[in-house]
Order: C-alpha cells, then structure tokens, then sequence
C-alpha cells in the first residue's frame, strides 16, 4: 500500500501534510471497508446459523447475543489502553483473535461449541471501536468526520448486501455450509483492521505505538496482588463516572443511547426467533431482510447521514433516527396482518423502516461521541460509549426474552416501540439544551 512502511512511525516534516495524510486515510479507510462489508454480513447472521442450521433453544440464542453485547465493557480497557498507546498493535491483534479464529469453524460439531469460538470472537470486538475512532480523530479534520464515515458506510454495506446475498444462497443450498463459510468470511474480515492499523500518524499524535505492533503484548510475570488485580479492574469505570461526572452532556447523550439500546437489544434474540418459529422464513428471506435490505438502506443514505450529522450535531441526527425506530417494532407486529398471505413481505417492510432509522444510528454511534470529546481522547470516549452496550446488552436480551415467554412477540414490539420513543423525548430535550449552550 502507497506511503506505508514496515512500522507505523510518526510522519516527519516534509514527508506527508496534514491534508496528504487526511487523503490517504480516506483512501485506505474506504478501501477497508470492503473487508468489513465481508465481515459484517457473516457477523450479524451469526443468532439466525445458531437458531436455524445448528438448531440452537432459543435460551442460547439469547445468551450469544447477550455474550457479544456483555464484551462491549470490555471497550472500558481497551479504551484505556488506546489512551497509552498501542492503537494499531492492537487492531492487528483484534483481528487475528477475532475474526481469522473462524478458521476453527469446520471443527464445530453442535451449538455449544459454536459459542465458545465466538467468546473469543466477542472478546475483541470492543476493541475495533476506541482503536477506530481515536485514529479517525488524528487523523481526519473535525468537518470531515462525519462525510468520511457516511462514505464508508456506503462502501461496507454496499458489499455486506452483496455478501448477505451470496451466503444467503449458499446456507439456502445446505445449512451446514456455515462450516466453511465463516473461515472465508473471517479471513477477509481481517482486511480491515489490518489496513487501519497501517495507517500512519500525524506528527505530534499523543498516543503512540511500540516498535513492533506484530509482537504479543508484554506480560509481567510473578506473584499477583489481589488488591492491585481489583484495583486495575475498577479504574477504569471509576474514571468513566468521573468522566460523566465532569462532562454532563455527554452522560446525557449516553443516557438516551442506554435507553434506546435497550429498546434495540431486546428484539435482537427475538426477531430469529420471530422470522424462524412464526413466520418460517427461509435462509434466503432472512438474509435479504436483514442483510440486503438493512445494507443497501444504510450504506446509501449513509453519506448523506455523515454530511447531515456534521451540519446539525450528532444529538439532532439521533433523535429523528429514534422516532423512525419506533416504527419499525410495530411493522413487525403488524407484518401479518398486513400480508397474511406473504410474510416475508411484512419482513422486507419493517427492515426497511430499520434501515432508514439505522442510516442515522449508524453514523452517531460510531462517531458521534467525537463532537463530546476533548482533543486526543476520541478513542476513551468512545471506549466508554461501547461498554456502555455491555450493560444494555445483560439487561435488554434477557427482557425481550421474558416478556416473550410470558406473554408474546407482538407485546415484546409493542414495549419496544414505547421505549424507542421514551430515547426520542429525551434526546429532543438534550438538543434543545444544545441549543440554549
């Protein structure tokens, strides 16, 4: 790749400008998405292959999704430690442990063991987020951000779409190809953080990487402390509450995503079962309802989300992408009785709603918290923004797993769209506050 060299080092004088460097990472960063469009589409079928080819109960459905979204407060260190330094090396790791481990698929005999490989596939998945971000904020003008992330939107879910497509195909021909479909899928999907994590750094960028980002990291050997164990594990929540503590827009932005996710994470382990149990949708229906359909909405309106976001504040884009939200719960509930005589239709419509609400989410969960954050600690706030779904990832699951036990899937939806609209009102007031500041 153009400009790249053995190590990443610090750009010296004279050898890229800041708009040269600017150029490059959008370059390399566009050229990333592709892998992670690759990736993205084996990912989220991952509940659907549990459920549908390896006939997983619908308890260990919910505990896969309640596991990825429990990793995310892992972001919490991995934050920390993108504040030190060592973003890339740290990439280049998350990929190797969590996307080449799918290479391990083909040894994979029943739904156990498909979740403890993913446990590792969920340990690093945190980890991209803070690397990503605090790259992006040296890396790229504030103006930008948003258009440059808009773009690779449209890039990654353009090819997801495609992807969602073929191996939708595929699992439709024999639902035991997962086996070798998400080694493939894996290996591409290393592309990415591959890419970010040679990108090079502006000068004068705080946090640094060691010599070689290739090595494993280093491990102090000898006797352990409980107290110094306890106290490394605490700190870095600690300084998240103090971070809100000093900073209480950015608690209230993160209190309307917490109420919102909520609302998100409960329909996560009941809309596979909803598409597999009630409405018996094929492979080939589920992915072009949550893959291609989702994809393309995303990925296109994605650059007008970016540019829009940039213009208004991440807080303004938010909230409308909240109400839309709303809707796409009470299409689901509504599905069959709008299209008794085709259910996959009613599918194809609420995915459609979710795409247009998603387009925005999309762009202000990933960088939204930027515009919150002091120069230089765009990867800690954005740590601190992914673990907070680990938290909304143990509760919502585990909601929408018993209010449909207990009562149903359309009371589930129904809960849903009321919460999504509660995230609304909140975010509303928090930009009209904006306004007033």
């Amino acid at each position: 790749m153009e400009g790249a060299s053995r190590h990443p080092a610090p750009i010296q004088p004279g050898d890229l400008d800041l708009v040269q460097l600017e150029r490059l990472t959008i370059r390399r960063y566009l050229l990333s998405m592709v892998f992670q469009g690759v990736w993205w589409a084996g990912f989220i079928l991952i509940p659907f292959v549990l459920a549908k080819s390896l006939q997983a109960p619908g308890w260990m459905v919910t505990l896969s999704v309640t596991m990825e979204t429990t990793g995310m407060l892992l972001a919490l260190y991995w934050g920390q430690l993108m504040v030190k330094g060592g973003r890339r090396r740290g990439l280049f790791w998350s990929g190797v442990g969590g996307r080449c481990i799918m290479l391990l698929t083909p040894l994979i005999q029943g739904p156990g063991q498909f979740l403890v490989l993913l446990t590792a596939v969920y340990l690093y998945v945190s980890l991209v987020y803070p690397a990503q971000n605090g790259i992006l904020q040296a890396n790229l003008r504030p103006e930008r951000r948003g258009w440059v992330f808009g773009w690779g939107a449209l890039v990654q879910n353009l090819t997801a779409a495609a992807t969602g497509l073929l191996i939708g195909h595929i699992l439709n021909t024999n639902p035991d190809n997962f086996r070798w479909v998400y080694p493939v899928v894996g290996v591409v999907g290393f592309g990415y953080p591959l890419i970010l994590a040679r990108l090079p750094r502006p000068e004068g960028d705080q946090t640094h990487d060691p010599a070689d980002f290739y090595t494993v990291p280093h491990v102090p050997l000898g006797p352990v402390r409980i107290s110094r164990l306890a106290g490394a594990l605490v700190t870095p929540f600690r300084e998240a509450v103090e971070t809100f503590k000093i900073d209480p827009m950015f608690r209230w932005f993160e209190a309307n995503f917490m109420v919102y996710g909520i609302a998100y994470m409960m329909l996560i382990p009941v809309v596979p079962l909803f598409f597999i149990e009630e409405l018996n949708l094929s492979y080939k229906e589920i992915s072009s309802a949550r893959v291609l359909i989702v994809s393309l909405g995303v990925g296109l309106l994605g650059p007008v989300m970016g540019r829009l976001m940039d213009r208004i504040h991440p807080v303004r884009l938010t909230t409308m992408a909240f109400v839309v939200l709303a809707i796409y719960p009470i299409v689901l509930a509504l599905g069959t009785v709008l299209f008794p005589d085709n259910t996959a239709a009613g599918a194809y419509l609420a995915f459609g709603v979710y795409a247009l609400g998603m387009a925005g989410i999309y762009v202000t969960w990933n960088v939204g918290s930027i515009a919150f954050a002091p120069p230089g600690q765009g990867g800690y706030y954005q740590g601190i923004h992914v673990a907070m779904v680990g938290i909304r990832g143990v509760i919502g699951p585990a909601i929408g797993f018993t209010v449909l036990k207990l009562l149903g899937y359309r009371e589930v939806f129904v809960l849903a769209a009321l919460i999504f609209l509660t995230a609304a009102i909140s975010s509303a007031a928090l930009g009209r506050k904006l306004d007033r500041a």
